[in-house]
């Protein structure tokens, strides 16, 4: 099987070829990504990576919601033409499409259904708070409308909150454990009591492999069911660390451009479309974290637009200084696009331990 995965470089696609190296090694991998010199927005590049492909995987997104409130108009570029040029390569090519949305679409929970225990489903109001948000709604509606008037082969996955090893140092959980090992202050927007439901990467990503399995025009979320307060997650990580830092409540107030006070997920339909279940739970995650952490010697390193990279090891070192046009990445191949570009540029998804 040849697939294309958009957005290689950054920390979902990343793991998904750890993921598929240990898995599924026969599967030959192709990166589509900007740091190969490709753009999801430039339509003839789009529709030549996709041609011989059996299946793409749409990675690719501007993710952080304060920079999209700053500036929305590159969300919008690349995230909705973006698709648009995907979407119309696959459906040319009669290619399998794999729509990587997100859960910031639903919105927030209300305070009295977050109280009675609901969960937002598939069928569950869509209510974007950021031009994010409004982009990945976008990306959904446009999947949907395709494999109605076009019979496009897609289905959308919506995650929660993905976490785990080679995060955006920007996203919560990694913030708070550099925060937390340096004994800085921790900085948190009202009174720390928005949840959220955490998945973690290793979990969802395969989800990702097993999507391709579902009917062409479906939908699903990929969440646990259970959520966690911002001070839940740093009272456990401060533990774990056994460091305690002071919690700074900024303004204490809720009201924030682009806020989302509360997510929880429910994710039975994959399960039972699927049979898939989360196997890894907050706890044994932040202890799993915390140990890739003192073994790569870092938090994490910021890198583009939605891409953290792990600290380089010394195996890895030996492999930044060469190029090729195809190669051994880790346990499985990836095919990189020709003309050869460094391999340090390819394999930044995350080189830390998959553990």
């Amino acid at each position: 099987m040849r697939i294309l995965c958009t957005g290689m470089s950054g920390f979902m696609a990343g793991r998904f070829f750890q993921y598929l190296a240990r898995e599924q090694p026969e599967v030959q991998v192709y990166g589509f990504d900007r740091a190969y010199g490709q753009d999801v927005r430039n339509q003839r590049s789009v529709e030549e990576a996709v041609k011989g492909m059996d299946v793409v995987f749409h990675f690719a997104a501007l993710t952080h919601i304060d920079s999209s409130i700053a500036e929305p108009e590159p969300f919008m570029d690349t995230n909705v033409n973006g698709t648009l040029n995907l979407l119309q390569a696959c459906t040319k090519r009669g290619v399998k499409l794999v729509q990587i949305s997100s859960s910031e679409i639903y919105g927030s929970l209300t305070q009295a259904e977050y109280e009675a225990g609901m969960k937002q489903d598939e069928s569950f109001r869509l209510n974007p708070q950021s031009p994010y948000a409004a982009s990945k709604v976008a990306q959904d509606v446009m999947c949907t409308a395709w494999h109605h008037t076009y019979g496009t082969d897609v289905r959308v996955l919506r995650p929660f909150n993905q976490w785990g090893p080679g995060q955006d140092i920007r996203k919560m959980i990694p913030k708070f454990f550099q925060q937390v090992m340096e004994g800085k202050p921790i900085t948190v927007y009202g009174e720390g009591q928005s949840t959220r439901d955490w998945v973690w990467v290793d979990d969802f990503v395969e989800a990702v492999w097993k999507s391709v399995e579902l009917p062409p025009g479906c939908v699903v979320n990929v969440a646990t069911g259970v959520s966690y307060s911002v001070l839940e997650v740093i009272e456990r990580i401060q533990k774990l660390v056994g460091k305690w830092s002071q919690v700074v409540l900024v303004h204490h107030t809720d009201e924030r451009e682009g806020y989302v006070k509360h997510l929880r997920g429910d994710g039975s339909q994959i399960q039972s479309l699927l049979g898939w279940q989360p196997k890894m739970n907050l706890e044994e995650g932040l202890e799993r974290l915390y140990e890739w952490i003192q073994t790569n010697g870092a938090v994490c390193y910021r890198g583009g637009e939605g891409s953290i990279h792990s600290k380089p090891t010394p195996q890895t070192k030996v492999l930044l200084d060469d190029t090729y046009p195809r190669g051994t990445l880790g346990m499985g191949k990836i095919f990189v696009p020709t003309p050869p570009v460094p391999l340090g540029v390819a394999c930044t998804p995350n080189l830390g331990s998959a553990s």
